[in-house]
């Protein structure tokens, strides 16, 4: 019973990861097509705060119950790192160890380009459209990551 509360938290978790990663998707969309106007910096924002809250409840949620999961009795013994019998399940692990330490880049770079904005009147200047430019690759290649993370989850292919 209680491995299956933490089941669906680390899939409600990399869900809403997911969910984060379109939101993400959208706004950047729409602060490329308000480029300029006063909009931009609303959608630059509202960007970086949904990779921002998918970012933290997504790894959050997937530290949490997938580290309880492996070290629980009553669910299935996957263990940590046991690369001869789950090799999907250690590359998924060591994906996610890559996947957070991205994560710390990707809230520096965030973090940074919210200072820019305080300088900034109603437009944005070039500086924080390039400092906000480097943390939106930075999720992008995390969002990439995580959904590589999710098919290695679903289909245990190797």
């Amino acid at each position: 019973m209680i491995y299956n509360i933490f089941y669906w938290l680390h899939i409600i978790s990399a869900l809403a990861w997911l969910g984060a990663f379109l939101a993400s998707l959208i706004y950047a969309y729409r602060a490329g097509r308000a480029f300029g106007s006063s909009q931009e910096k609303k959608y630059m924002l509202r960007e970086r705060k949904a990779a921002g809250i998918g970012a933290h409840f997504g790894a959050a949620g997937i530290l949490i119950s997938g580290w309880v999961m492996a070290v629980m009795p009553g669910g299935p013994q996957w263990g940590w790192f046991n690369i001869p019998l789950y090799n999907w399940l250690a590359i998924k692990q060591v994906l996610f160890i890559v996947i957070l330490i991205l994560v710390v880049f990707s809230i520096k770079n965030s973090v940074s380009f919210k200072r820019g904005l305080r300088e900034d009147k109603p437009t944005i200047s070039s500086a924080s459209r390039k400092k906000w430019k480097g943390a939106y690759v930075y999720s992008l290649l995390i969002y990439f990551l995580v959904t590589i993370n999710m098919w290695l989850g679903f289909t245990k292919p190797i």
